[in-house]
């Protein structure tokens, strides 16, 4: 009798230690993988929150504990051309930057903001976003998407005190603005400075330049760039520039249903995203122009297309220049 009690406690004794190890097991695979991600704009920023709502915490919640991502930085923890290289590098796993900041990583990369294509376009199989992946690949990064994509253009140029008829009127101007701002001003016969955002209310204010580009209508009322300028010329070109993207062994080593998750909720986003970011530009450009007297500038049809036509080919041709094998197929992918 003694004996089956001893058996019958190592069987028990047995079984006790097998559920515990299961169940450490277990406890261990549920873990959340955990995720960082960093932004170039402030979390007080539009863009961020878009960014925040539409995508990040829409995979927080859709992962279920899985997946975990929490924002470690602005631009107060990253610039945002350190962004793509510590992305890169694997101390930041999700960035989210401008083409210009991207694009010594990935070469030729701003030349997307020339799109003439929608979302779903860009997104056929063996089109423009796949090629684009490729190139993001190359550097060791994985492209996530646009994020937005609005309907009539993006940047807008403003100017100080100077108004302007026709576009050849701002040949010999000084225009200020970010690395998109270089190709439209040149081709308008302006000089170029390069200005950084943060520097650019102080730089008009004390007549540095006579102009801003590559902002949208909500960058110059985030900024208060209407206190220091007087006219917007009512002709945006481009498209938005700013991208999410991601460390490519980062997303390699998320499960197959993970990495599905994180594409297919970005793809829902840069839809809800463009049609928000719509009702936000043409919101800001109306309260600026009702509340704060700035003054548009609406050039004829005719003119209005030279405008835009010269700062589209200005672009193409400089990209062509500086990425000269790389352009030519994008320019191909990117044209209807």
């Amino acid at each position: 009798m003694a004996a089956k009690r001893r058996v019958l406690f190592m069987a028990l004794l047995c079984f006790a230690v097998f559920f515990l190890h299961i169940h450490s097991v277990f406890a261990e695979e549920k873990k959340p993988i955990k995720l960082n991600w960093v932004s170039f704009v402030a979390k007080s920023n539009y863009l961020y929150q878009l960014v925040q709502s539409r995508f990040i915490d829409k995979v927080n919640e859709r992962a279920k504990g899985e997946l975990v991502i929490t924002f470690r930085g602005g631009p107060e923890t990253f610039t945002p051309f350190d962004i793509p290289k510590v992305v890169q590098n694997g101390t930041a796993d999700i960035g989210y930057t401008f083409c210009g900041a991207i694009e010594p990583i990935v070469k030729g990369v701003q030349s997307d903001i020339l799109t003439e294509l929608t979302l779903e376009e860009e997104r056929k199989p063996g089109g423009a976003h796949d090629f684009l992946q490729e190139m993001y690949k190359n550097g060791g990064l994985y492209y996530m998407g646009r994020t937005i994509l609005l309907k009539k253009g993006f940047f807008y140029t403003a100017l100080r005190n100077k108004k302007v008829q026709k576009p050849e009127d701002l040949k010999g101007f000084s225009i200020g603005g970010t690395t998109a701002a270089q190709a439209p001003a040149l081709a308008w016969g302006c000089a170029y400075t390069p200005i950084n955002l943060d520097d650019a209310y102080s730089a008009l204010e004390r007549g540095v330049v006579d102009g801003l580009q590559a902002q949208p209508a909500s960058g110059y009322r985030y900024y208060s760039i209407y206190e220091v300028v007087k006219y917007l010329i009512d002709h945006p070109i481009y498209n938005n520039s700013s991208r999410v993207f991601m460390n490519l062994k980062s997303f390699n080593s998320l499960p197959k249903h993970l990495q599905d998750l994180m594409v297919k909720t970005f793809i829902e986003a840069e839809k809800e995203m463009s049609v928000k970011a719509d009702e936000k530009e043409e919101g800001d450009l109306r309260w600026m122009v009702e509340k704060k007297n700035l003054q548009l500038i609406q050039f004829s049809p005719e003119d209005a297309k030279k405008y835009v036509g010269a700062a589209h080919n200005g672009l193409w041709e400089l990209q062509q220049k500086r990425f000269p094998e790389i352009t030519p197929k994008l320019r191909k992918l990117l044209t209807k």
